[in-house]
């Protein structure tokens, strides 16, 4: 239980790190096809959604033989995002009620994540949007306290660019190029996970050591 206290932090990294290396295999083994461009072959970086190579049945129409590593890989994604929202609010110095919120909402709203690759994809693309919007709440009212200004406005650019990915999805306005908004606002997500459990990381070393 204490290896598991000491190296939690580690576990949005190593999820993120797990994901990025199944999922780039993945996508030699996806047949191609996208709803840019239905006919192509292979994976495109700026046509193909993520969860594309997710579905049983390509865009062209063929067996999806990508498919049991891309779930795999996302299976792996959610995970690493369930303990990121479990680590999140640890930047924080109080335990309050937004504390437990961003905490618990947010894990709940990353295993609604989970079953991503179902057929029930679009409605667990608005559930996950509505629901991690409410977890962030409570998170935005604590963080404009916090001192660290460049988290601060990292955080607020994955959130704006979470809200235009979103609503992209759901009104199909601009949807040609969601495939490459939706990478640039993973990438940046990325970047927001791994430093927030490195700064959790050192806060809990520094308590340690005071001790």
């Amino acid at each position: 239980m204490r290896l598991l206290e000491r190296h939690y932090t580690h576990f949005p990294i190593i999820g993120l790190g797990l994901y990025l290396l199944v999922f780039s295999v993945a996508t030699q083994f996806y047949p191609g096809g996208s709803f840019n461009l239905p006919q192509a072959s292979g994976y495109s970086f700026f046509h193909n959604f993520l969860c594309d190579v997710m579905d049983p049945i390509t865009k062209n129409g063929v067996l999806n033989p990508a498919r049991f590593l891309a779930v795999l890989s996302h299976l792996i994604l959610s995970f690493a995002m369930i303990c990121f929202f479990y680590v999140l609010p640890e930047i924080f110095e109080q335990r309050n009620r937004n504390f437990y919120l961003v905490r618990y909402v947010g894990m709940f709203t990353m295993a609604v994540f989970i079953f991503m690759y179902t057929s029930q994809h679009d409605l667990v693309v608005t559930l996950t949007g509505i629901l991690g919007t409410i977890a962030l709440i409570p998170f935005f009212l604590e963080l404009k306290d916090y001192s660290n200004k460049r988290l601060k406005q990292l955080a607020w650019l994955c959130f704006i660019l979470s809200i235009l990915v979103f609503f992209i999805f759901e009104t199909k306005l601009g949807f040609y190029y969601l495939p490459f908004i939706q990478k640039i606002a993973f990438g940046l997500d990325g970047w927001w996970v791994i430093w927030v459990s490195v700064i959790v990381k050192r806060k809990n070393r520094m308590l340690v050591q005071a001790e």
